[in-house]
Order: C-alpha cells, then sequence, then structure tokens
C-alpha cells in the first residue's frame, strides 16, 4: 500500500517509499524532490518509455543520473545480468543516488562522481546550499568559475562491447557529450534518449544526431499525471512547459518507433512538433 509518509527526516533531506522503491531525496528540490513528495513518482511518462527499450541482461548508460529516478527502474529492468552505469557531477546529488542505489539493494549499478562531455579534463561544479529551494535537475555543469573541481570523462573512454541505451540529461550540454561518443555509439549503436527542452540550442543537437547516422523521434510528456502513485490530483507543475526529450535510433535499423513526432529537419523543436501534433488533431476534428 502506497503512502505519503516519509521514512525518514533530516533537516534538508526526506526517504519516501515510492512507485519504485525507496527513494532519498532534497526537500528544497522544486522539481525531483517535489515530484517525489507530492506523487511518489517522477517523469513517469519517460521512465515507461525508457523500460520498453530494454531487455533483461542489457547494459544502460545514464548520463546526467540526478538521484536515481531513472537508474533504479533501469537497474530493476535488465536485472543482475545486465547493469547501469550512472553518471552524475554534483557531489551532493551524487551522493543521494548512491544512496538510492543501496537503498534498493541493486549490485547491477556502478555509480561515478563526473561530467561527460566532448573531451577528458576538469570543471568546476557548483556546489550549493541543500537547505534553498533550488532545481537541482536544472544544472549545466561547466561554465563556472567556483565550486568543486569535477573530472570530465567521455563516453568514448567506455570499454563497453555493448550498450542498449544510453539516456543523457546534462542541462544543455547534451550535443557535447554525444560529441565525445562517436566511437562508442558507433560501436554499440545503442537507442538514444536525450533531453531537449531548450529550442535554441536544440539545432546544434539534432545536428550531433545526424551526424552519428540515428533518426529522432519527439517524446514529450507532462510532469503531472493524474494517475500517479499517490493517487494527489493537485497539478503543482500547472502552467510549466512539458518535459521534451529525444528518442534516436541508428537510421541503419530502418526503427521507426510508433506513437511519437518524427523530427522534421534540424530546425525543429519541441514546441513545432506540439503544433503540429494539434494542427492534425484539430483537422480530424473537422474532418
Amino acid at each position: 500500500m502506497s503512502t505519503t509518509e516519509p521514512l525518514f527526516e533530516s533537516e534538508a533531506m526526506r526517504v519516501v517509499h515510492a512507485k519504485h522503491g525507496a527513494f532519498i531525496y532534497n526537500k528544497n528540490d522544486l522539481f525531483v524532490g517535489r515530484s517525489l513528495e507530492r506523487y511518489g513518482e517522477w517523469c513517469e511518462g519517460e521512465i515507461e518509455s525508457l523500460l520498453q527499450i530494454v531487455e533483461p541482461g542489457d547494459i544502460v548508460v545514464d548520463v546526467g543520473a540526478n538521484i536515481g529516478t531513472h537508474t533504479v527502474p533501469l537497474a530493476r529492468k535488465v536485472g543482475q545480468k545486465g547493469g547501469v552505469l550512472a553518471i552524475e557531477p554534483q557531489r551532493l546529488v551524487y551522493q543521494a543516488l548512491c544512496g538510492n542505489v543501496a537503498l534498493n539493494g541493486l549490485i547491477n549499478v556502478v555509480s561515478v562522481n563526473a561530467a561527460a562531455g566532448s573531451a577528458p579534463g576538469r570543471i568546476m561544479v557548483p556546489l550549493f546550499d541543500p537547505g534553498q529551494p533550488l532545481n537541482w535537475a536544472g544544472l549545466k555543469a561547466d561554465g563556472h568559475e567556483e565550486g568543486e573541481e569535477t573530472e570530465v570523462m567521455t563516453l568514448d573512454s567506455l570499454q563497453f562491447t555493448r550498450c542498449a541505451l544510453v539516456k543523457i540529461d546534462v542541462g544543455g550540454m547534451e550535443a557535447e557529450v554525444l560529441a565525445g561518443g562517436h566511437a562508442f555509439i558507433g560501436r554499440c549503436k545503442p537507442m538514444l534518449f536525450i533531453s531537449a527542452n531548450e529550442p535554441e540550442q536544440t539545432p546544434a543537437l539534432l545536428e550531433a544526431i545526424d551526424d552519428l547516422g540515428y533518426d529522432a523521434w519527439w517524446h514529450i510528456a507532462m510532469h503531472f499525471q493524474a494517475e500517479n502513485h499517490f493517487a494527489n490530483s493537485e497539478n503543482v507543475f500547472d502552467g510549466l512547459n512539458p518535459d521534451a526529450n529525444l528518442i534516436c535510433a541508428p537510421r541503419s535499423d530502418d526503427v521507426t518507433i510508433e506513437g511519437f513526432e518524427a523530427v522534421q529537419g534540424e530546425d525543429d523543436t519541441w514546441i513545432k512538433a506540439i503544433e503540429r501534433i494539434a494542427a492534425r488533431a484539430n483537422g480530424a476534428g473537422h474532418a
């Protein structure tokens, strides 16, 4: 039976028994933590789609894993014969990620405190006050002069011979992650699930995806689901933009992702995709 009562609470942190397991979260986090607290889930529409992509025994790379809301259910799905590499640059968030992996008894997850980018190196990642309200998932890791020095790794540094899925959500640095992964992606040909919330950055991202020889489809979902785990009908995210991602498949596989809007050129955005969907729906309504 689901309950909204925390299993543990401290000054800044709570633990709740959510849809996909027990989760430590920052109670001042305006998005991930807020959603786990009120609904017992976060971006469930994304997770449902990702769980359809992977199979038991698969290898997954979660770039920008945050506290593991996607890592945990993916690890359960791939099982002990598979595995998840979870990469998270913010140290405090990474610590919660490790806690959630441990709380859920997942021995098939390797967590790494690093950023992913186009080339190996070091960057400064801000250290925020966990007692202050903040969107922890919205951090763009590069471009900061103060913080903690953190390793930058590339996907090409991975020695995997197989990988079924790479999820990338790194606050606008998605194209840089792809730039550092040409050899890895070319070798393993994984499905890609890439955050694309910023319209001004989308052309460069779509160009990078095309250069890899991938086709892309829009995955657009609202933060709030009426049928959520805690059966909470209050939409605290009302009026906010949806969460937009790109599902990408190798072009040589001749894959069509049914039920999702195909990308229309490198100047496409999630806004244009929604407009196309709405226009077709209005046309059908007047037919």
